[in-house]
């Protein structure tokens, strides 16, 4: 398959698995939080935050498996690739037994830690320790999504992720419809995570017919190769999770399970900005693993211009509607009494999003490249930054401080930071990496923008169909101001295009008539 086709494939198959599960998420959140009501709610999402934190112990194995199955798949060398997925294999079952401990460790100390009301108590601690079973074995099954992933079979990944989505959704229904909780949604949670497990499996095997699983422990080479790759994948981890995460906890400790309700609805939007943006630039990975083994270096400047490109006009449309008719959208969306509080806090939060969406192209090629080092430095430091911000800014300004503490160090990272590092290492100049992918992409957006802000204040929304019917009579400006600024290179395709049919047709005479009678 010719490589644009191909990736333009593996993004499309990730853009329509994450376009359903946003539907079903957007739809069954509102479901879910007056189902469950905001303290029970609440409840869920710091079980959800802690038990995230146990994920960070994968460390980093599923970014090295990818790595070394894609650099082994493409010179053929198998054997390399099956010590690989065998050695990740061995760590990830001792982990997710670690896993296991831990969550009985904090079903334990869970009362000591949050104000739950008695009877959520019982109910919260047994859900704590069946997520706790969850994330266990997504962690080790997760060693062959890996494998799938490398071989850039993500119409496979988005397949599983669809299914489990529409099945997960259903059963969420029911069981709230029935009267159910908090613990019946995590044994629900846990069953669908079999289900999908199992057939990634099948499907990684089927793939890829000659992995081989190597039983026992893996000798001291591939136990090296692996953690020198893995040890600041998971440095990478752990900023992240701290960065994301630490939020809905440190909101609930010093204030209230509800107010992590609001917290999480502001952030819930800011989570579905980023799974879109990432699921495009995550099959730059691999990708940039391929043209490193072949030496082509030209490609991976091209395709970090054009993936950087790529990534902030799918973003920015999306992060400035949000901006400007944010409030509006909860409002229609959740109900009135959200509209405010978590409304500023999507609009905080969002001024940190932009800029990372700029990075998230550069920071999936360093994976692929294994020169992610100082990117897992850099994110120690905003995560320190980050949680210690949010725990001072919390005691003076509440809800907003803590999005204010997450914000304010990400802005200066990767708007000083990144881009510097990225076109010394593919040796590109900052300043025309900066205009070219970053500020061209950006002035393309603002009419856009400035129309949403002019809708906002005089054209108001009173449901959903009316909101998304005024987005999308706002849309074509978007492709007008594309066309004015890409002006160039849209010109340069269409002669190159013509180019070629032109050629098609001295090279094929009939061609002309046959497409005719067709």
């Amino acid at each position: 398959m010719p490589r644009a086709r191909r990736i333009a494939q593996n993004i499309l198959s990730n853009w329509f698995a994450l376009a359903v599960t946003t539907v079903i998420g957007f739809f069954l959140s509102p479901y879910v939080v007056h189902h469950l009501g905001n303290l029970a709610y609440g409840v869920w999402v710091l079980i959800m935050s802690l038990v995230s934190y146990m994920s960070l112990l994968d460390l980093g194995m599923r970014g090295a498996v990818t790595r070394f199955v894609s650099k082994g798949s493409t010179q053929e060398n198998h054997n390399e690739s099956s010590q690989a997925v065998s050695g990740a294999l061995w760590i990830r079952l001792w982990i997710s037994l670690a896993i296991i401990l831990a969550g009985l460790i904090l079903a334990g100390a869970f009362k000591h830690v949050f104000v739950i009301p008695i009877v959520l108590q019982r109910a919260a601690r047994a859900t704590l320790v069946i997520t706790a079973v969850t994330v266990a074995l997504n962690l080790w099954c997760g060693v062959f999504g890996g494998v799938l992933v490398a071989l850039h079979r993500y119409d496979l990944t988005s397949a599983v992720s669809i299914l489990q989505a529409m099945v997960r959704a259903v059963g969420i229904v029911l069981l709230l419809r029935s009267g159910h909780g908090i613990l019946a949604l995590g044994v629900w949670e846990l069953c669908m995570a079999v289900a999908a497990n199992a057939a990634t499996i099948t499907l990684c095997f089927r793939i890829y017919p000659q992995l081989r699983l190597l039983l026992g422990r893996p000798d001291r080479a591939t136990l090296r190769k692996l953690w020198n790759y893995s040890f600041y994948a998971f440095l990478i981890n752990l900023a992240l999770q701290v960065t994301y995460y630490t939020d809905n906890l440190v909101v609930g400790a010093f204030l209230s399970p509800t107010a992590v309700t609001l917290y999480a609805i502001g952030g819930l939007l800011i989570t579905y900005s980023r799974q879109i943006v990432s699921s495009m630039t995550t099959t730059f990975t691999p990708l940039a693993s391929t043209f490193e083994a072949q030496g082509n270096y030209e490609n991976l400047r091209r395709l970090v211009i054009h993936g950087t490109r790529a990534a902030l006009l799918v973003c920015l449309p999306i992060q400035v509607a949000l901006f400007f008719r944010g409030h509006t959208f909860i409002r229609l969306w959740m109900g009135e009494q959200y509209a405010k509080t978590s409304g500023t806090v999507m609009q905080i939060l969002l001024l940190s999003v932009v800029f990372s969406s700029a990075n998230t192209t550069s920071g999936g090629i360093l994976y692929g490249l294994e020169k992610h080092k100082r990117m897992a430095i850099w994110g120690i430091i905003e995560s320190v930054a980050n949680l210690g911000l949010s725990i001072f800014l919390v005691r003076r300004m509440g809800i907003y401080g803590v999005a204010w503490g997450t914000t304010i160090p990400s802005v200066i990272m990767e708007a000083l930071l990144w881009p510097s590092y990225i076109c010394g290492l593919l040796q590109m100049p900052v300043r025309s990496y900066l205009w070219q992918a970053w500020l061209r992409t950006t002035i393309s957006v603002i009419p856009f923008g400035l129309a949403c802000a002019v809708a906002e204040r005089f054209w108001q929304a009173h449901n959903l169909v009316v909101f998304f019917l005024q987005i999308t009579a706002l849309l074509p400006l978007l492709p007008l101001a594309l066309l004015l600024t890409f002006r160039s290179e849209v010109v340069e395709q269409a002669r190159k295009w013509l180019s070629r049919r032109k050629a098609v047709r001295t090279l094929n005479p009939g061609y002309e008539t046959s497409t005719t009678a067709v």
